[in-house]
């Protein structure tokens, strides 16, 4: 991706406030990708009609289950439009072919109830990762939270409640003397036409969603990918490293333009500053006239609507409430009792279930650190124990070598916090080693930690080779943090 070209501020975000971001994005494009769903959308509804015998229920369903082929061309033209070529109708074929190419079926069947749709969507259509890469990308976006399942749970809930509200303006906005909708039928029985009403009703609500779901779920993708990739960084060195314009003779004389202003109008006569009394006076005679005049405090005769026959031994007692909606509300609130139940008892599997987990961590954690990742150390010499590092970096260093002896000190520095008792997983980036040590460690015992993921990765993914000074002054200050923590030397 052309990350210079973004149109957004690139920098960590916390999961909800991409979506945030997303749903602000969507606001601004929503007519658009409106309309771009309603394109893909609206041939695919009527020739579904025929294929479901013109079955409302069976309809909605089919319409309701090809959702993601709706949504892939949102996801195409927001990813061209957030990096600054925001498509036109000439792209349509374009958009269209990059969401319904091969590569959507799996969100049509084993992936359609997946709770990550909108957030794993891009690895398929715009990486075009499949198999084992596309695995393996899913599961490294997939660690960084729960807030995507989360997205598309408030968003089925949202379409709901807007669905009940569309029925129940339909129902208590017609007048009593014409023929209502009929609530029961609109949801119960598929064969009225108050259900056609219901069903195009959502219809019309997942559409307006869809352009809002889409965009949070690809700007958590986004999000996701800067956290790991270090976008942020790699486009500010990009920035740091181009040539900073010249001011031109005209920007140079601005400021001495804007000194003859405030120098001026500080020589400027004082009689415009302050009002004459005069005037005042007859300002306040004015007001007082105004107020004193008849347009205040005279009596108005106001018409308003009220019922031609009134009832007047008392009102008449209040309505029951019809039988069928009494039974719908004891079956919803059956249902409600039921599923909160249900919730309750999965929460405190999912509760025990990780206590169980961490407390079997403790018991079975062994007395030394064990064996340390393979990944993490290879750049370490085997044999090699911590008191022959500052040797190793120093030498590095003669040889004009920065990236190994940065490379040394860092896995170094992780050697040490495995031997002070802390677990870092094969793999783990320089972010979620920092992540794992502050939660581990205060501050303090952090020592030259924070600095020498900083300075890694500025010369691991932006290239930017520090001095040999601020090397010498890390090695320094690891030194003095490996004596601080008293630990004995683990050979590697």
């Amino acid at each position: 991706m052309e990350i210079d070209r973004i149109q957004v501020a690139l920098r960590p975000r916390s999961p909800w406030e991409g979506l945030d971001l997303g749903f602000a994005l969507a606001r601004g494009w929503f007519w658009p990708l409106w309309g771009l769903w309603c394109v893909g959308a609206l041939p695919v509804a009527l020739i579904l009609l025929p294929l479901t015998g013109f079955r409302p229920d069976i309809w909605l369903l089919a319409v309701w289950w090809l959702k993601p082929l709706y949504e892939a061309p949102l996801l195409a033209w927001s990813s061209r439009a957030l990096f600054g070529r925001v498509p036109t109708r000439v792209d349509l074929p374009g958009l269209l072919r990059v969401g319904w190419g091969r590569r959507i079926l799996p969100f049509l069947l084993w992936r359609r109830l997946g709770p990550r749709r909108a957030f794993t969507m891009p690895v398929s259509l715009l990486e075009g990762l499949g198999g084992r890469d596309g695995r393996q990308r899913r599961r490294l976006l997939n660690e960084g939270g729960a807030t995507p399942s989360w997205l598309t749970l408030v968003s089925y809930h949202f379409e709901i409640v807007l669905w009940a509200a569309m029925l129940l303006g339909l129902f208590f906005l017609v007048p009593s003397e014409l023929p209502r909708i009929d609530l029961q039928s609109a949801v119960l029985d598929a064969d009225t036409w108050a259900y056609w009403i219901s069903a195009l009703a959502y219809v019309l609500v997942f559409s307006c969603i869809a352009p809002f779901y889409v965009c949070a779920g690809f700007m958590l993708y986004l999000n996701r990918r800067t956290e790991l990739e270090a976008w942020d960084l790699e486009l500010a060195f990009r920035k740091a490293a181009e040539p900073k314009p010249h001011w031109t003779a005209s920007a140079r004389a601005a400021p001495v333009l804007l000194l003859a202003l405030v120098f001026g109008a500080g020589l400027a006569p004082g009689s415009a500053q302050a009002a004459s009394t005069s005037d005042l006076d007859r300002a306040r005679q004015l007001i007082q006239e105004v107020l004193e005049a008849s347009d205040f405090g005279q009596e108005r005769e106001v018409w308003v609507w009220a019922p031609i026959e009134r009832d007047e031994q008392g009102a008449e007692p209040a309505e029951t409430l019809p039988e069928w909606i009494a039974a719908i509300a004891v079956r919803v609130a059956s249902t409600l009792k039921w599923g909160l139940m249900a919730l309750a008892l999965v929460g405190l599997a999912l509760l025990a279930r990780r206590v169980l987990r961490d407390w079997r961590g403790l018991s079975r954690r062994p007395p030394d650190p064990g064996p340390e990742p393979v990944g993490i150390f290879e750049s370490i010499p085997e044999g090699m124990s911590l008191d022959a590092i500052p040797d190793q970096v120093r030498a590095c260093l003669a040889e004009g070598d920065a990236r190994g002896a940065l490379g040394l000190l860092y896995r170094a520095a992780l050697l040490h916090l495995i031997q002070q008792g802390l677990g870092i997983p094969d793999g783990a980036t320089e972010l979620e080693c920092l992540a794992l040590a502050r939660k581990r460690c205060s501050a303090s015992e952090l020592g030259p930690l924070p600095r020498l993921v900083r300075e890694w990765r500025g010369l691991a993914y932006a290239h930017v080779v520090p001095d040999p000074g601020v090397i010498e002054s890390l090695l320094t200050d690891w030194c003095r943090w490996r004596e601080s923590r008293s630990t004995e030397d683990v050979a590697v």
